[in-house]
């Protein structure tokens, strides 16, 4: 099974010079899945969120609060069937794909996928 992995950001909510918000839809999906069980744990996601300046080397990492809730989903989940978002978290991480030591601000969490979610996402940075 293959996690499949798409964002798509709404510009930066500027509050204050100190406070911007990022928010947008991350759409999951599974291909080769075909039946999840009743016990079955979330599966993990993370997405570096591309609207997001990256952190400088030397500073201090900002306060940040993440939330993620269920936009809609491809199949409606049987009942009894696990559904939803949970764990979800933000930080600066190193952004594998570039190489170097910059970080990214990056958007984790878990959810029961079944064959495909859309997450909507808010991650506020205060940097004072």
């Amino acid at each position: 099974m293959a996690l499949q992995l798409h964002i798509y950001p709404a510009p930066p909510l500027r509050l204050t010079p100190d406070c911007t918000i990022h928010t947008g839809i991350v759409q999951l999906a599974m291909s080769g899945r075909f039946l999840q069980s009743l016990r079955g744990q979330p599966d993990e996601f993370g997405v570096f969120l591309p609207d997001a300046a990256p952190l400088l080397d030397g500073v201090t990492e900002p306060d940040l609060w993440a939330e993620a809730f269920v936009a809609s989903s491809v199949s409606s989940p049987a009942s009894g069937f696990p559904s939803g978002v949970a764990h979800v978290r933000a930080s600066y991480l190193v952004d594998p794909r570039e190489g170097g030591s910059t970080r990214r601000l990056h958007l984790g969490g878990a959810a029961h996928i079944a064959k495909g979610i859309n997450l909507g996402y808010r991650v506020t940075v205060q940097t004072a």
